[in-house]
């Protein structure tokens, strides 16, 4: 079992699987995101503070800023310059990071270089 071991890692990956994967369902039958208590949209907010370094490493070329729309919390996940930024609900941001960005109402800011970086890299396991 390996590092799930570790409470805080398991508790933060039962809750990423079961968000995504509620979310691939509901987005593959038409419906979209569904609204969040404001308990739920900080644990994932704490979870995509936590995941995004691991989910962007193959994000090369830039740095990578995540930013909660609408609260001003910000994180930096990855150094290097010119920085990207993603920017929208906890829910949205994680399901960008774990690689459904098709879905994902994720805005995508900074310089053209960046946004390309971010463009071309696989987030995710």
């Amino acid at each position: 079992m390996g590092f799930f071991r570790i409470g805080w890692v398991r508790t933060l990956a039962n809750l990423n699987e079961f968000f995504v994967h509620h979310e691939d369902v509901r987005r593959a039958s038409g419906r979209g995101p569904r609204s969040l208590t404001p308990e739920m949209d900080a644990a994932l907010w704490r979870n995509v503070r936590r995941g995004s370094h691991f989910l962007s490493r193959r994000l090369h070329g830039c740095g990578l800023e995540i930013e909660w729309v609408g609260t001003g919390k910000r994180v930096r996940v990855r150094s290097g310059e010119p920085t990207a930024r993603l920017t929208g609900p906890p829910g949205e941001l994680l399901l960008y990071v774990f690689g459904r960005r098709a879905v994902a109402r994720v805005e995508v800011s900074g310089p053209l270089e960046a946004i390309a970086a971010v463009h071309r890299t696989h987030f995710g396991m």
